[in-house]
């Protein structure tokens, strides 16, 4: 089921905790945004020096300092990411196969600069009813399963010397938001 934009800027505020992201968002930042969707954080970045957001269902097209291309994320970061600064995962990697999801982050990762920031942002529900309504509404709204990500998993393979770490959940209404925010030290 497609949401029109216009109708989906509206409502997905009401379960998207977009003051965390944009909180975790330096000022004057270069952005790459994966898995950006139909372009809603972009909306709400106030302050950022470039914009350039990844997505297969998007359409390529540049206006002054923002970009999006239509790509697929895990061959989009093949090349080089010198010029960005700050990196955005937000609600990609469940719609991820898992064999890919640490892939995508791993490969991030090894290429990101000191001072570089990674915000992940994934649903991760804690209890059967926000898992099953998790499901049901993803299945409705993208006509896909959901691939949970082991994020105590990921963490606990995090080099803590090169990455300063930050987890932290957040509810809204039966949505459970997992934030991880990386930093390279």
């Amino acid at each position: 089921m497609e949401i029109p934009k216009k109708i989906y800027f509206k409502l997905r505020p009401f379960i998207l905790p977009i003051d965390e992201i944009l909180f975790h968002i330096p000022s004057n930042s270069s952005i790459l945004d994966l898995g950006c969707g139909k372009g809603l954080l972009i909306n709400n970045i106030k302050n950022f020096k470039n914009y350039v957001g990844v997505d297969l269902n998007t359409i390529n097209q540049k206006i002054k300092n923002i970009e999006f291309i239509k790509n697929d994320c895990l061959t989009y970061i093949e090349r080089d990411l010198g010029e960005f600064n700050t990196f955005l995962i937000i609600d990609l990697l469940h719609h991820i196969s898992p064999e890919f999801q640490k892939v995508l982050l791993k490969n991030i990762l090894i290429k990101i600069k000191k001072g570089d920031i990674l915000i992940i942002k994934d649903i991760n529900p804690r209890g059967l009813l926000y898992k099953f309504w998790n499901s049901f509404h993803d299945l409705m709204i993208s006509n896909q399963l959901i691939n949970y990500f082991n994020f105590k998993n990921f963490e606990s393979e995090i080099d803590k010397v090169q990455f300063s770490v930050k987890s932290f959940y957040k509810r809204i209404f039966l949505y459970d938001h997992y934030f991880l925010i990386l930093k390279k030290i």
